[in-house]
């Protein structure tokens, strides 16, 4: 006899309702709070409960709070039409740590594919509940899920594994920023060290950490020095016309200076 597993008790669209609504309401709350802000009866609710706890995405007692995880399902199911990715990420996180739903991808990958009814007769045998129709339900509910994870694909009137491509590797440039002269910026309230990172995922993103040092009467024209940093980075540097040679860094030039 195989291990009994709570399967749910309503459709996928429904269960993403229940998700939501714990999410929503982001703290410990009662079948009757979440029937209020999900406009479902509470019978609909608790029976799914068990199902979700034993996923991890709700947890507690008589009262019930979405998890972590949970919660960060839910807030991507809000955003289901524009980040469908995300939705399948975070279903995938869930499937990963759940050993039951691993072992109804496993069989499905033994096998190459199945068929919708035999993938959830084997749902409703592997969770060890009698075929009814409410097992039905919640077995084709098991399976939607894995569909939404991206795990399982519908082909050619089958479903068949898919393997999760890898998210792509930021690709990150760094830089080196000298800061010039003309900030006019004093010992004491000069820019140690600045590091700039570029993240190249579909755009540009800048990351700027900058170190400095100044006295209580500088802050007032900190702020003006640090854009001047930012615009002397953003600018391209121009050749000097009467020499090839590079330009010096601050320390170089400063060094001159001082000879």
């Amino acid at each position: 006899m195989a291990d009994e597993f709570p399967l749910p008790s309503s459709s996928y669209k429904e269960l993403i309702k229940i998700i939501q609504g714990y999410g929503r309401i982001g703290a410990e709350a009662s079948l009757a709070d979440v029937a209020k802000i999900t406009a479902m009866p509470e019978t609909g609710i608790s029976g799914n409960n068990k199902f979700l706890i034993s996923i991890g995405v709700i947890k507690g007692g008589k009262k019930k709070m979405i998890t972590a995880l949970g919660a960060e399902l839910a807030h991507a199911l809000e955003h289901e039409h524009d980040l469908p990715e995300e939705v399948a990420a975070k279903w995938r996180a869930i499937v990963e740590s759940n050993d039951f739903l691993q072992k109804v991808v496993a069989a499905v990958r033994i096998r190459k594919s199945m068929d919708e009814s035999s993938l959830e007769s084997h749902v409703a045998y592997s969770a060890g509940q009698p075929k009814t129709p409410g097992v039905t339900t919640g077995a084709r509910t098991v399976v939607d899920i894995l569909e939404a994870a991206r795990l399982l694909k519908e082909e050619s009137g089958s479903l068949i594994p898919v393997t999760p491509q890898p998210r792509p590797i930021p690709e990150t440039v760094e830089h080196s920023l000298s800061i010039s002269d003309s900030m006019s910026m004093s010992d004491s309230a000069m820019v140690q060290g600045a590091h700039v990172r570029a993240t190249h995922v579909g755009g540009v993103q800048l990351n700027i950490d900058v170190t400095v040092q100044c006295t209580p009467a500088e802050l007032d024209t900190l702020g003006h020095k640090l854009r001047k940093v930012l615009q002397d980075f953003n600018e391209p540097i121009k050749p000097d016309k009467e020499s090839n040679s590079p330009p010096l860094s601050a320390p170089e030039r400063n060094e001159e200076a001082e000879g």
